[in-house]
């Protein structure tokens, strides 16, 4: 069995969304913003969305945000606040 982690991360695509977005959900989180995972699948796809349109099939389908860790990136910034507020 490989370990397949990236810095911390349960791999490599969930810490590059991290790397791209998390300070804007860090910002969100200070104000007050519910930063869920749905939050966070919706605000890449949009941001995805814009950038490359809905008929580029291929470059949705190797940017593999299927693997990405949606619950992991809510629960990390949920701790960073509750860590905030300690």
């Amino acid at each position: 069995m490989t370990d397949n982690t990236c810095n911390g991360w349960r791999n490599a695509a969930t810490w590059t969304v991290n790397l791209w977005f998390g300070d804007t959900w860090a910002d969100d989180t200070e104000n007050g913003i519910d930063v869920t995972a749905e939050y966070c699948r919706e605000m890449v796809d949009a941001y995805v969305f814009e950038r490359i349109g809905e008929d580029n099939g291929f470059i949705w389908d190797m940017l593999d945000l299927c693997s990405v860790d949606w619950d992991e990136l809510a629960e990390h910034h949920a701790d960073m606040m509750e860590g905030a507020d300690a």
